[in-house]
C-alpha cells in the first residue's frame, strides 16, 4: 500500500505553512506581541521592528491602530529595523513622499498607500538632500 502522506517534524511543517502564506496581504499594520513592548510595522511581507516612540511618532499619524497578534509577529519573516529618526519627506520640488529609513528612501506611490499605512504628514525637505538620499523599494 503506498501513501501520499509524509510524516515530516513540527519544525518543517511550520516552515512549509510560512513559505505559503502570502504576507504582504498584512502591510501596513503595525503589530505588538501580546508579551511583548515591541511594534513592528509589516512592509514588503516583513517584520520591521520600530526602535522608539519617538521614530513611531515622526513616521505614523497616531498610536491608533495596532494590533496584537502573536500568530503574525511569530510567523512573519523579520526584516530589517526602521532606523531611529525614520520620518516621511517630501520636497517643494515633486509632490512625491518618501519614508525616509534603512539609509535610503522609499517612495509612497500613492496617498491611498500613506493612509493604509497611517503615515505622518511629510515634512519638508530640500530638495538637494532628497536627491542625495539613495532610493530603495517602494513602499507597497
Amino acid at each position: 500500500m503506498s501513501s501520499d502522506i509524509k510524516k515530516v517534524s513540527a519544525k518543517v511543517a511550520q516552515a512549509t505553512l510560512t513559505d505559503a502564506v502570502d504576507w504582504k496581504q498584512y502591510d501596513g499594520m503595525r503589530i505588538v506581541k501580546s508579551t511583548a513592548s515591541s511594534i513592528y510595522l509589516v512592509m514588503w511581507g516583513q517584520l520591521h521592528w520600530i526602535p522608539d516612540p519617538g521614530t513611531f511618532n515622526s513616521v505614523f499619524r497616531d498610536w491608533n491602530g495596532i494590533v496584537t497578534s502573536d500568530y503574525l509577529t511569530n510567523s512573519i519573516p523579520m526584516g530589517t529595523a526602521l532606523s531611529d529618526l525614520s520620518f516621511i519627506g517630501i520636497s517643494g520640488g515633486s509632490p512625491a513622499q518618501y519614508l525616509v529609513s534603512m539609509n535610503a528612501k522609499h517612495l509612497i506611490p500613492t496617498p491611498a498607500v500613506a493612509n493604509a499605512f497611517n503615515f505622518h504628514s511629510p515634512v519638508k525637505v530640500p530638495v538637494l538632500a532628497l536627491q542625495y538620499i539613495p532610493s530603495w523599494r517602494d513602499v507597497s
